[in-house]
């Protein structure tokens, strides 16, 4: 039985990503770019923590990293590519440690990669609801 805090996850994720969808049609500046990433950073914490409580809720799996739980969805199909999601936890740990210009850009231009591949994550969850 799923929770009503996964339900909420769920609905926070579809808004947070059309936000990242949203900054991502804008074009390039330096503040589009950083609106971007941050945008990205915040839809990332929201999938991992409902794909974690998706993962505990229904299959009873523990998982309490975003490696273990991406490696997890993986396992379960609901995740396609998972180097992308390993990607994301990398570019993540970037962003969380110190802001560099060229960094930014970089991933930046990864973002619509990784926003398909979330969007994708969050369609299967939603068809499971």
């Amino acid at each position: 039985m799923k929770s009503g805090k996964y339900y909420r996850n769920l609905e926070n994720l579809e808004k947070a990503l059309r936000q990242f969808d949203t900054a991502l049609r804008e074009p390039e500046t330096p503040i589009v770019r950083d609106a971007s990433i941050q945008r990205f950073e915040f839809s990332y914490e929201l999938l991992w923590k409902t794909l974690k409580s998706f993962l505990e809720e229904i299959h009873g799996v523990r998982s309490v990293s975003p490696r273990q739980v991406f490696k997890e969805a993986f396992a379960l199909s609901l995740i396609d590519e998972e180097m992308v999601f390993i990607e994301m936890i990398e570019s993540r740990n970037e962003l969380a440690h110190t802001y560099n210009e060229n960094q930014a850009k970089s991933i930046y231009k990864k973002c619509p990669s990784y926003l398909t591949a979330m969007e994708n994550v969050f369609r299967r969850l939603k068809k499971q609801k």
